[in-house]
């Protein structure tokens, strides 16, 4: 597989940056994994941190292809789920955290993806949103059914009550799954969480993305973030893939700039797990 990485996460106005993300590899697939602590419960970072660290450990646990892409991501998602769930109850006194969640697996070529509350994926094609996720939230709700215009989101006072999580001890959460998608080169699939989406719309990210190198626009749609949601500002936290190829072999009209980012990101990426 030939892609690009960028990613980032910032503290924003906040005291604790309760947001993870994670990636993880194997010469067959990939898998890009996103969690936001739900700031109402106590521990939200604990909770999304014992959530990316068991999908990546089941992540590279699997051996081989994944035959059934959907069935496999509940699975991690329902033992992130408990892996949440016992990271709370290891705490003196216990707590319950819990986190929204975004998950994506790819695999010869293609794409799936899952999420949980409203932290989101989108896919851009073309300097224009192909898709996007739907979150698990009233005002989601509020906007798909025309009581609520976009414009208004920031404003509504129920714009952080999120109707889905993990790490509920009483229920298993219930996950929204895409079918698989077909990748074109240079599209671009970027997770996030609402200190992102909430303040940069959708058109924004795409032109962002196609104007910059991957690492340099997440940085600067971070900064947007920020500056627009100053002095409020949520975590923002972003993870995005251009995808280039499905070969395993580098392909002779490659631009060699493009080799030589995606070397340098896996040799990042690689001294950020060993250290």
């Amino acid at each position: 597989m030939k892609y690009q990485i960028g990613k980032t996460s910032r503290l924003g106005n906040r005291v604790v940056n309760e947001d993870r993300l994670g990636v993880a590899e194997t010469s067959e697939r990939l898998l890009l994994v996103l969690a936001d602590g739900m700031g109402g419960y106590r521990g939200g970072q604990l909770a999304s941190g014992a959530l990316v660290k068991s999908m990546l450990q089941q992540f590279k646990r699997h051996k081989g292809p994944i035959g059934d892409p959907t069935a496999y991501l509940k699975v991690l998602i329902d033992e992130a789920h408990q892996a949440v769930i016992r990271k709370g109850a290891e705490q003196y006194p216990p707590v319950q955290p819990r986190t929204t969640c975004v998950v994506c697996l790819i695999q010869q070529g293609r794409a799936w993806w899952a999420h949980v509350g409203d932290s989101r994926l989108y896919l851009f094609r073309d300097r224009r949103v192909l898709t996007r996720t739907r979150d698990h939230s009233k005002v989601e709700h509020l906007l798909q059914t025309g009581k609520l215009q976009p414009q208004d989101l920031r404003k509504h006072p129920q714009r952080n009550l999120v109707t889905r999580c993990v790490g509920t001890p009483e229920q298993l959460p219930k996950a929204t799954f895409s079918e698989g998608t077909t990748l074109h080169k240079k599209d671009i699939l970027l997770l996030c969480s609402d200190g992102l989406w909430e303040p940069v719309n959708g058109q924004e990210m795409a032109e962002t993305l196609a104007d910059n190198t991957l690492p340099k626009a997440v940085d600067r749609l971070a900064y947007q973030a920020e500056f627009h949601s100053y002095p409020s500002a949520d975590n923002i936290s972003v993870l995005a893939l251009r995808w280039i190829s499905a070969e395993t072999e580098t392909a002779q009209d490659e631009a060699s700039e493009d080799d030589e980012l995606t070397q340098t990101l896996k040799a990042l990426d690689q001294a950020l797990e060993q250290g």
